[in-house]
């Protein structure tokens, strides 16, 4: 650490300030471009069983022995299982933030970001709408999932911001991954493609926000806490990291898609070097920015 404690707390408000500035920004591009949620979705009663409903470069079997060993059948409902799940992880993964941003919305460690932070919450509990929606209709359930990763530890308030927001900007980032490169995939109903790009255009305000608010959390904690504080909020985030991306691999999807030995199929694909080295891919603009940041590195993460 360097400099006066004067210093570093000058530094401080002054990244609090910038991000005052840019939240404000945000909120009124959120505004302006508001839509109704129950207006702007055209919800075929059924769709195609022939078609697609997940690009299938992105479920979790592609570019494994399993995927090989698949028929055009398989493939097929494998995808529109997935396509559910996804959407699934997508509601567990919202209900959360929500309740976190929430708890947060007039706390004075964030003054000037609670309008923010409302437009925040609409915007997420209207995405949880439309995705349980699919869900429900077309998957006749939203799968359950188990707790991605268990709650940040009580201590340093700037160190469990840090590991509160960072689970918040990683799980945004994982999503909108695989949000862009549906939104424009042609072989998917219009109704996924649809889902995917309306999730797509939101979070890019999200995700530009949690990236800001993240360097101003963690240059905070940097004067405020210990660095085996801020060592422990690293190593909580990559294990986040890790266990969203295991979440994606669920014997009830295989079960659903009428693959034999789902369980087998989980424990063949999960540490298949392919998917490895997919999950790197999917992260890797993530894990570069916190590396730049100097949170934690992309070696931390267990693949």
């Amino acid at each position: 650490m360097t400099g006066t404690v004067e210093e570093g707390q000058a530094a401080v408000r002054q990244t609090w300030a910038r991000l005052t500035t840019v939240a404000a920004k945000l909120s009124s591009q959120s505004r302006d471009q508001r839509y109704h949620v129950f207006d702007i979705f055209d919800w075929p009663d059924e769709l195609p069983a022939d078609q697609f409903w997940m690009s299938p470069e992105l479920t979790t079997c592609y570019g494994t022995p399993v995927w090989d060993r698949l028929s055009e059948a398989d493939r097929l409902r494998l995808t529109q299982a997935e396509a559910v799940n996804f959407f699934s992880l997508n509601v567990h993964l919202i209900r959360d933030l929500i309740g976190e941003v929430a708890g947060r919305i007039y706390d004075t460690r964030y003054p000037g970001l609670s309008e923010f932070f409302h437009d925040f919450i609409h915007e997420e509990n209207e995405h949880m709408w439309f995705f349980a929606q699919f869900c429900n209709r077309y998957g006749g359930k939203v799968y359950r999932t188990k707790r991605v990763i268990g709650h940040a530890a009580e201590g340093n308030d700037a160190v469990r911001d840090v590991m509160i927001f960072g689970r918040i900007l990683i799980a945004e980032e994982l999503c909108d991954y695989y949000n862009a490169k549906m939104a424009t995939d042609d072989r998917l109903p219009a109704i996924a493609q649809r889902i995917n790009a309306v999730h797509h255009q939101d979070e890019s305000r999200h995700i530009a926000f949690g990236r800001q608010m993240m360097r101003a959390l963690y240059e905070e904690a940097t004067h405020r806490a210990t660095p085996e504080e801020v060592a422990g909020a690293a190593a909580y985030l990559s294990r986040y990291v890790s266990s969203c991306l295991r979440a994606f691999y669920n014997p009830a999807v295989y079960a659903d898609a009428a693959l034999t030995g789902a369980r087998q199929i989980r424990s063949e694909v999960v540490n298949d070097p392919y998917r490895q080295e997919f999950h790197r891919t999917v992260m890797r603009k993530t894990t570069r920015f916190f590396s730049r940041m100097g949170l934690f590195t992309e070696s931390m993460v267990a693949w």
